[in-house]
This record gives C-alpha cells, sequence and structure tokens, in this order.
C-alpha cells in the first residue's frame, strides 16, 4: 500500500515511511503504525522532516487547527532505521 511522504511528497511503500501521529498537539512515532486517528506518513530522513516541519505539513495533513509542537520529533537515521526494521 503506497503513501505520500508529508515532506518530500514522493509516495512509498508504507513499509519505507514512518508513521506520525497527533496526541493532544504533540507529536509522536506510531511505531507499530496501529494508532487510531489520522496518521502523516514521512520518509526516514532529516531532509524531509525539515521540509514537513518548514510547511507545517503535520497540521495540515493531520488536520489540526491548533499549532502542533514537533520538537519532539528529532530522530537520527541509525533510529529511523531501527524503528523502519522493527516493522517488517
Amino acid at each position: 500500500m503506497n503513501r505520500t511522504c508529508v515532506g518530500c511528497r514522493q509516495r512509498s511503500q508504507r513499509a519505507e515511511l514512518l508513521r506520525i501521529v497527533s496526541n493532544s498537539n504533540l507529536l509522536a512515532f506510531d511505531h507499530l503504525k496501529n494508532m487510531p486517528g489520522r496518521g502523516a506518513w514521512i520518509h526516514p530522513s532529516s531532509d524531509c522532516l525539515a521540509l514537513a516541519i518548514q510547511r507545517n505539513a503535520f497540521g495540515r495533513a493531520l488536520k489540526l487547527t491548533n499549532q502542533v509542537d514537533s520538537s519532539g520529533l528529532v530522530f537520527t537515521k541509525e533510529q529511523a532505521e531501527t524503528m523502519l526494521a522493527k516493522n517488517e
């Protein structure tokens, strides 16, 4: 199943993307990709993350009316690869 990265807007397989959800206007990774509610999908890349934050893509993708706190979404390439590997 293909999803669109909110950072670069490229379509990729779900297994290649990380899912982000909103929990009381705080953004968090959905490691198991099965939390309830809307999710935003992003490549495990700092470039995609920076683009998404710059364009406020998470707020739009998650249909949030308030400003979201994306400060907890910093990840290293190694952390992102580990998260992806757990879900394969």
